[in-house]
């Protein structure tokens, strides 16, 4: 697996334009406080990512249950026939859970479905509009350990759950 790069945009129809992946795919997690918009709206702005490459979407914050929808609809329109299916998008969404945690997820259980190969696509971790968070993402991307064993020792077995 790709490293995860960090990165902040200030919003969100910048996100596209703004994500420097060199390989033909790539994975997100997505920290964004979205706003009550219509379905439409959200699926558009997600439309060009899918367009792009994106395998694996995560996303977290307020609203991220919509958003993850809306990245799945994206994802719906362009498979036509049956045997595009074995080359969904993968989506979660983390409401209940802390940056910290939602990222842990990202880092060590978002893999893309068997047709991508997960050493050839880009990772990244977005913060929109929250440099707090973009802040938070970066810290946690360099303290999250990329060694499988040490992976393990972290879990998700917090009391707060």
């Amino acid at each position: 697996m790709q490293p995860i790069k960090a990165l902040s945009v200030a919003a969100i129809n910048e996100l596209a334009e703004q994500l420097p992946h060199q390989r033909l795919h790539f994975l997100l997690f997505l920290a964004w406080d979205a706003p009550d918009i219509a379905e439409e709206e959200l699926i558009s702005l997600f439309r060009p990512l899918v367009d792009r490459g994106l395998v694996y979407f995560c996303a977290w914050g307020a609203n991220c249950e919509k958003v993850h929808d809306a990245v799945d609809h994206a994802d719906r329109e362009r498979l036509h026939q049956p045997d595009d299916f074995d080359r969904i998008i993968m989506t979660t969404w983390h409401a209940k859970e802390s940056l910290a945690k939602a990222l842990w997820f990202f880092k060590v259980c978002a893999v893309p479905v068997e047709a991508y190969d997960p050493a050839n696509c880009d990772r990244f971790a977005v913060a929109v509009g929250n440099p707090d968070w973009a802040a938070e993402l970066e810290r946690e991307v360099l303290a999250i350990p990329h060694d499988a064993d040490d992976e393990v020792q972290l879990g998700l077995d917090d009391e707060d759950d």
